[in-house]
């Protein structure tokens, strides 16, 4: 349903304005927002169960369900009550947007009067939505104010000599203002605290958030038999998987690594990649408005519990990245791997404390710690629910067509421009890669047939970016699909979901 899309569009916008893209943040914020619209949408439909497990009730909301359920323009009301809910909610979280200035025929559809009482009652349960029971949009932002960490730029420097090589330490990057006159490359100068970044652990306490089907203060899946904590019992090994992969990365691995990377200030992380795809899908499908609705709230649900317990295992396991281990014990140990001094070349020997990830130079790798990857946790979920509810759609099939409001969203080097696109299919013209500006050598073309091949592609993107290991990926995989079962069981029963909501005439 294009009207949805019209409305996401215009969220996503203001959350990449906002600088609320970061992954704990927008699956918190999204959870909200898509909850509101099925409360909205359970207004209109007598089967329809609200969910409460982070608002209260809206005043007189059984006599409106009554009054709206049975209104003979059901379609028209619905679509102007959620556009009441998508411009309170968006004043509510960002003050600076002026609510209404968008008018009903913007998003797409003619608007119909609403009494005042009630307009002001739906606003103010919008804005509600927003703050819920918990405290996980101030949880989201919460930083630990490090002040040390370890020096990460090209040239191998470092200051910080007490790091614990088994224990996640915070990085210090350069920004970008001080570079190095022979490459012009990003570097740091640690007597000039105007050269570079501390990344703290961003979100530290955000996994003591109650989920959507998962509880942090109950039991979470124990993972552990499948993780290595030292150096001797399994990171070695880990670690040298990387290595071996960086000594001839190619450029599907690069374009696969940038394409799901939503490291960058104006993209969407894979919780808000995956929902676009959802929308794609939405479109190839026309679905039902109401059964969008449902969709998007099952996955905010899904992609929230995510968030939850990829948090948990971070702050439980407080791993290290690969570039912390690579720097530690490869550190005045030559080793083969590609490099930004010199990105036309596949690899080169290097002394291991100069080591970097396939990553933006001033960003290097993700300000929280390893175990856990968000990338694949979120992917997984993600895919599996949009498969559960499409009964495993095909993505790519070479002529379907869909719309993109917005692709640089997505990924700015591929498809720049294309306002429309095949589904799953993302291409990648010679030297348009922003990490390197270079690659690819020849034209790259990504293409997904099934959602499964995606949601693997984007937890094997964050190895290829020398950010997490094959053993993280593994871990991850298996801690999504629990989070899956978790949140689509309650979905089922609670909620009385069926499978495929979509293609049931059961509204």
């Amino acid at each position: 349903m294009k009207l949805m899309s019209n409305f996401i569009s215009v969220f996503f916008t203001q959350i990449i304005k906002h600088g609320d893209n970061t992954p704990t943040k927008l699956s918190v914020i999204m959870y909200a927002y898509f909850q509101m619209f099925y409360n909205f949408g359970s207004l209109f439909y007598k089967n329809w169960i609200q969910s409460l497990d982070r608002v209260k009730p809206l005043r007189n909301y059984k006599l409106l369900k009554r009054k709206f359920s049975n209104s003979k323009i059901k379609d028209k009301l619905l679509k102007n009550i959620i556009y009441i809910g998508h411009e309170s909610f968006l004043n509510a979280l960002y003050p600076d947007y002026i609510p209404f200035s968008m008018k009903p025929l913007d998003y797409g559809f003619y608007p119909v009067k609403i009494n005042i009482k009630i307009n002001i009652e739906l606003i103010k349960w919008s804005q509600e939505t927003l703050y819920g029971k918990n405290l996980e949009i101030s949880r989201a932002g919460f930083i630990t104010k490090n002040t040390e960490g370890l020096q990460c730029d090209f040239t191998g420097k470092n200051t910080f000599n007490n790091i614990q090589p088994n224990n996640w330490v915070n990085l210090i990057v350069p920004n970008g203002t001080l570079k190095d006159a022979s490459n012009n490359l990003p570097i740091i100068d640690i007597n000039n605290p105007l050269t570079y970044k501390v990344q703290n652990f961003l979100g530290q306490d955000y996994y003591k958030n109650e989920g959507f089907a998962v509880n942090p203060t109950q039991k979470i899946v124990d993972l552990s038999q499948y993780i290595s904590t030292t150096w001797e019992n399994g990171l070695k090994e880990q670690t040298d998987l990387i290595l071996d992969l960086y000594k001839n990365l190619t450029d599907e691995q690069k374009c696969t690594a940038e394409l799901f990377a939503g490291s960058f200030k104006n993209v969407l992380p894979p919780p808000g990649f995956f929902i676009i795809i959802a929308g794609q899908l939405s479109q190839k499908y026309n679905q039902s408005l109401t059964n969008d609705i449902k969709m998007y709230f099952s996955l905010g649900a899904g992609l929230f519990d995510a968030s939850v317990s990829a948090w948990w295992y971070k702050y439980t396991y407080n791993q290290p990245r690969p570039i912390s281990l690579i720097r530690y014990y490869y550190k005045n140990i030559m080793i083969n791997s590609w490099s930004p001094t010199n990105p036309n070349v596949t690899a080169i020997n290097m002394n291991g404390a100069q080591w970097l990830p396939y990553q933006d130079y001033t960003f290097v790798t993700p300000p929280f710690p390893d175990v856990a990857s968000g990338h694949t946790t979120f992917s997984i979920v993600a895919g599996k629910i949009l498969d559960w509810w499409f009964k495993k759609p095909v993505l790519y099939d070479g002529f379907t067509l869909v719309e993109n409001s917005n692709p640089n969203e997505l990924c700015p080097s591929a498809n720049i421009g294309d306002k429309v696109s095949c589904i799953g299919e993302y291409i990648f013209s010679p030297g348009t890669i922003v990490i390197d500006g270079v690659s690819p050598k020849k034209q790259v073309i990504l293409r997904y047939k099934k959602i499964e091949d995606m949601y693997k592609a984007a937890g094997l993107s964050r190895v290829y970016g020398g950010i997490h290991t094959f053993q993280t990926n593994d871990v991850s995989s298996k801690l999504g699909e629990w989070v899956v079962e978790k949140s689509i069981k309650k979905l089922e029963s609670s909620f009385k979901f069926s499978v495929p909501c979509c293609y049931s005439k059961n509204e």
